[in-house]
């Protein structure tokens, strides 16, 4: 609960991968999606190339959440970028190589847009098409998401 996140990363290619980088609240298996929350810190449709998005899940706002923000990203898929994410009892700071671009905090907060007072674990996977993944390519062989570092503060 709390900290900061930071993941070197270089991105899959090809159409329909859809890799990410993150977060569920460890009572999922209590309380289920989406009250247990999400944290997405980078999640890229490679369908959209030279764009990231980092995204917040909760009972106020989930699926199509509204509690998100896209980047411009260049090179995704060449070179290693950091993907951040710094977490305190009041806000959730998403950044970019360094450069925050986005800020998570709601001024009311309860239980239905910050379940962000426990524990979440880790998640770096790459998904295959699907609502946001989108058609993958017929072409598409295979595709790597490198992962140089993997770091977490408290």
């Amino acid at each position: 609960t709390y900290g900061k996140i930071e993941v070197l990363a270089k991105l899959p290619g090809g159409g329909g991968t859809w890799p990410a980088i993150w977060m569920l609240g460890s009572n999922f298996s209590t309380v289920g999606w989406p009250t247990c929350g999400e944290i997405d810190i980078m999640e890229h449709v490679c369908n959209n190339p030279g764009t990231i998005q980092s995204a917040l899940h909760n009972p106020s706002s989930y699926g199509n959440t509204v509690y998100k923000r896209s980047t411009s990203i260049s090179n995704e898929t060449e070179e290693f970028h950091v993907y951040s994410m710094i977490w305190s009892e009041e806000q959730i700071s998403f950044y970019l190589d360094g450069e925050r671009f986005y800020v998570y905090r709601p001024e009311n907060r309860d239980s239905r847009n910050w379940p962000y007072d426990k524990p979440q674990f880790l998640i770096l996977n790459i998904a295959m098409g699907g609502t946001l993944g989108g058609d993958i390519d017929p072409n598409f062989t295979e595709s790597t998401m490198e992962i140089d570092y993997v770091r977490i503060y408290q």
